[in-house]
C-alpha cells in the first residue's frame, strides 16, 4: 500500500480530500525513489490500483514505469470526504473550532467531521474492493496507491481493528510503503524512503 506522493497542501497541512491537487516535485521524487527500490528489491505486481484522483494516478504511473502493467482506477480508493473541512487549513479549523476540532484530530478519522466520513465508513466502502483483491493478493503482490485516511479504512478492514490506537499505526506518510499480508490480515513491514527525497 502506498500513499501517494507529496502535494503542496500536504506540504502547507491543507485537507485534500477529493480536491484534486497535483503531485509537487518533492512528491515526484518520492514516487520514483518508491519505484526504484520497489525495483532493488525484485518486487513484481501481479495487479495494481489507484484512486481516481490525479496525485495518486500520477504516482502509480511512476512506480509502475518499464513493469508493463498499468493500474486500475478503482473509485472505491477515493480519499475519505472531510465534510465542512475539506481545503481548510489545520491552523483555521484549529483556530475556528478548537476543542472540537482538536478531539477529531486525536480520533485518528475514526470520528467524522462534519458531514464527512470516518474509518468505518471507509471501510464499508471498501468491502467489494477487498473482496477482488484478496486472490490475486494471496497468490502475488498487488499494487495499491491511494491516500492517507482511506488507506487506513482499508487496514481497517483488512484487520477488523477500529480502535485509536491502531488507527493511529495505520497512518504512513508520503514516503513510506506499508506491505501486509491479506491472509493473514496483518502487517508484514513498512519502509520508507525519506533518505532518498531529503535533498530536495
Amino acid at each position: 500500500m502506498v500513499r501517494h506522493g507529496q502535494t503542496n497542501w500536504n506540504a502547507e497541512k491543507r485537507f485534500q480530500s477529493s480536491s484534486d491537487v497535483p503531485l509537487n516535485e518533492t512528491g515526484l521524487a518520492q514516487a520514483r525513489a518508491i519505484r526504484d527500490e520497489l525495483a532493488r528489491r525484485g518486487v513484481r505486481f501481479e495487479a495494481a490500483f489507484s484512486s481516481p484522483l490525479g496525485r495518486a494516478v500520477e504516482s502509480a504511473r511512476i512506480i509502475l514505469e518499464s513493469t508493463g502493467l498499468e493500474a486500475e482506477v478503482a473509485p472505491e480508493l477515493l480519499e475519505l470526504s472531510f465534510g465542512e473541512w475539506e481545503a481548510r487549513l489545520e491552523s483555521e479549523l484549529a483556530s475556528d473550532y478548537g476543542e472540537r476540532f482538536q478531539r477529531w484530530r486525536e480520533s485518528h478519522y475514526t470520528m467524522a467531521p462534519p458531514g464527512g466520513e470516518d474509518l468505518t465508513d471507509g471501510a464499508f466502502r471498501l468491502r467489494d474492493f477487498l473482496a477482488r483483491i484478496i486472490e490475486p493478493a494471496v497468490q502475488g503482490d498487488v499494487l495499491v496507491v491511494a491516500h492517507q485516511a482511506i488507506m487506513m479504512a482499508l487496514k481497517v478492514a483488512i484487520s477488523g481493528r477500529v480502535d485509536v490506537e491502531s488507527a493511529y499505526g495505520f497512518k504512513q506518510n508520503n514516503d513510506e510503503v506499508d506491505v501486509w499480508d491479506l491472509g493473514t490480515g496483518q502487517r508484514i513491514e513498512m519502509w520508507h524512503v525519506r533518505d532518498a527525497t531529503a535533498a530536495l
